[in-house]
């Protein structure tokens, strides 16, 4: 059996073909709809801020970033587990779900109705949350075979998608109990940000670095003891705020373990090792890679904001949730992503290109905002707004992206091949892919 097909259209390509044009698209609409509050929706924005700027973080995190890790899951994990793939079917209902739960919540926000906005923001968070807890079958399928190829990431693989249902329902509970239970929004948030995307991010860096590159930063065996420990400091941490809230813990002590999650983790993905294998000329995501610095910032700019050494007004987001977002977020996403599709098209690891434009937009935008955050504090000044500069520089760093897929998904001359290279080393039988047993 030939494994290598022509590209045709980009259905054909892929599961995570789909998954990704779908986050272009959504994110497109993610843009439209926040550049709207900023413009014509102020007044709209302003009078319910809370539920705005909650369903506007799920639309970016339970939808197009969700997508895109769920694309790299449909790909990747059965290869990993040979086991067989997400059902086609299921990634249709998977995607139709996101994506009508994204465009419900855009139209609730341009609504300018306190009315249209509950009831399509109901709907949106409704479907979102659905479309993960639809994930479950399979996710329950890779956690069963977790004994089998999983070892060099460990938990970090197969952990994470058994919590994708109770995501999904405390996410949907919280936004319909928000009236009765003062607080609860938060604590969903904090749940989505704070815990999910810091685990979900760092199981990517680690299977970039630890299994597709083959540098072992953490050794096998001390991956479950990793990834329990960074699980722990994340729930800390999560917790520590409404503790302090209610007067139980001290602002200091909140700040510490809003901190130590993200010193910890980048420790542990040993740095020095990192800097070790660049220097030595091995091949890698540079986006990848770069993200693993901003981890300590993200802790520093938590830190720093607990103990309101720096302040943001209520509309804007905190600081090291920006930096979270696009140092690294962005970064790890796109960047396993392209890696993963340069895997599918068989492209020697030594002679790929890098988005040095992409790159370098994403990452200076984050240097100023950064620098920004430290202005704020040597002035002793309340930020207002981003650094107009750096939010520049990150729309400018999306629309080379958005060329770079158009380009490899609808103006293609290359060969892709079903079994990426490397992965099929996991494959009993590579030519008939995944799961596929003998008679």
């Amino acid at each position: 059996m030939d494994v290598s097909t022509e590209r045709k259209p980009h259905w054909a390509a892929g599961s995570y073909i789909d998954l990704v044009i779908a986050a272009v698209v959504m994110q497109i609409l993610f843009f439209v709809a926040t550049f709207w509050v900023g413009t014509s929706g102020t007044g709209f924005y302003n009078d319910n801020l809370r539920e705005v700027q909650y369903v506007l973080r799920m639309q970016l995190a339970l939808g197009w970033m969700m997508c895109i890790i769920a694309g790299i899951s449909f790909s990747v994990l059965p290869l990993i587990y040979d086991v067989q793939g997400f059902e086609k079917s299921l990634m249709r209902v998977y995607v139709g779900m996101n994506v009508t739960g994204q465009i419900a919540i855009a139209a609730a926000i341009m609504s300018n109705d306190s009315s249209l906005f509950n009831s399509f923001a109901t709907v949106g968070i409704t479907l979102l949350c659905a479309s993960i807890i639809s994930l479950m079958s399979p996710s329950m399928t890779i956690f069963r075979s977790k004994s089998s190829n999983g070892d060099t990431v460990g938990p970090f693989s197969y952990a994470l998608g058994a919590f994708l249902p109770f995501l999904g329902l405390i996410t949907t509970l919280s936004w319909i109990l928000r009236d009765e239970h003062s607080g609860i929004l938060d604590f969903s948030e904090g749940l989505v940000y704070d815990f999910f995307m810091p685990l979900a991010l760092t199981a990517l860096i680690i299977s970039h670095i630890n299994r597709r590159l083959e540098w072992e930063i953490i050794s096998s065996k001390n991956t479950s003891r990793v990834f329990a420990i960074y699980a722990v400091l994340l729930l800390l941490a999560l917790i520590s705020k409404p503790l302090h809230e209610r007067g139980d813990v001290s602002v200091r002590i909140t700040a510490i373990l809003q901190f130590l999650p993200y010193v910890y983790i980048f420790i542990m993905l040993n740095p020095k090792k990192i800097i070790s294998k660049i220097r030595q000329g091995n091949p890698y995501n540079k986006m990848v890679l770069s993200s693993t610095f901003w981890l300590p910032f993200i802790g520093t700019a938590a830190y720093y904001e607990t103990m309101a050494y720096v302040e943001t007004t209520d509309a804007m987001m905190s600081y090291y949730r920006w930096i979270l977002i696009f140092g690294v977020a962005f970064q790890v996403l796109w960047g396993f992503t392209s890696y993963l599709h340069e895997d599918h098209k068989k492209t020697p690891m030594q002679t790929r290109k890098t988005q040095w434009f992409t790159f370098s937009a994403i990452n200076l935008g984050t240097i100023i905002t950064i620098y920004a955050m430290i202005a704020s504090y040597l002035k002793g000044e309340a930020i207002e707004s981003y650094p107009r500069i750096a939010i520049g520089l990150y729309a400018l760093a999306y629309l080379s992206l958005l060329v770079y897929w158009i380009k490899e998904t609808f103006i293609c001359l290359y060969t892709w091949h079903k079994i990426p290279m490397f992965y099929d080393q996991y494959l009993a039988y590579p030519e008939q892919g995944s799961g596929f047993k003998e008679d």
